[in-house]
């Protein structure tokens, strides 16, 4: 089955799906770390442009995971009817992990605290990379959760010949 997900991914419209989420992902998580910083220039003064390159590979990187998690998702749902097992809880709460951890901190407190929770986020160094990092490692689970899963998935159609019988 993964196979012909795979394949399917291929086609324009699967691609332009991957695109978009691809696009929309890395603008988020570009928005928040400049929310972060006040501007792209001041980012660029803070980390070094080293440092500041390296975030955007990683921003680029991960939004591509986390495109292929929903466009893989998506053809498998139109093709078997069936959302791969977890495949909308691990993009989700990479999501969320990625919202509260890299990016505008004082935004994420405030936010939480308007709703009643206390929370403090844990700064690291070179502008909160281990935090990314991680976020990597868990796009890059959620994703062969999700591949796994599709492969294991068997599909529910039958073939021509069986119908005949």
């Amino acid at each position: 089955m993964l196979r012909l997900v795979l394949h399917e991914q291929k086609r324009p419209k699967n691609l332009m799906v991957l695109a978009v989420a691809t696009v929309f992902l890395y603008g988020l998580y570009l928005f928040l770390d400049v929310l972060a910083n006040a501007s792209v220039p001041t980012l660029i003064e803070e980390w070094g442009l080293g440092l500041f390159v390296l975030h955007q590979f990683l921003n680029l990187t991960m939004a591509v995971l986390a495109g292929l998690m929903i466009s893989t998702s998506h053809i498998n749902l139109r093709l078997n009817g069936s959302e791969p097992k977890g495949g909308t809880s691990i993009p989700f709460f990479s999501f969320i992990f990625g919202l509260l951890t890299f990016g505008c901190a004082p935004c994420v407190v405030a936010f939480l605290s308007a709703i009643g929770i206390a929370f403090t986020p844990i700064v690291l160094p070179f502008g909160n990379l281990p935090w990314k990092l991680l976020l990597l490692g868990l796009l890059a689970g959620g994703l062969a959760w999700i591949f796994y899963s599709i492969q294991t998935t068997t599909c529910g159609l039958r073939r021509a010949e069986d119908r005949s019988h």
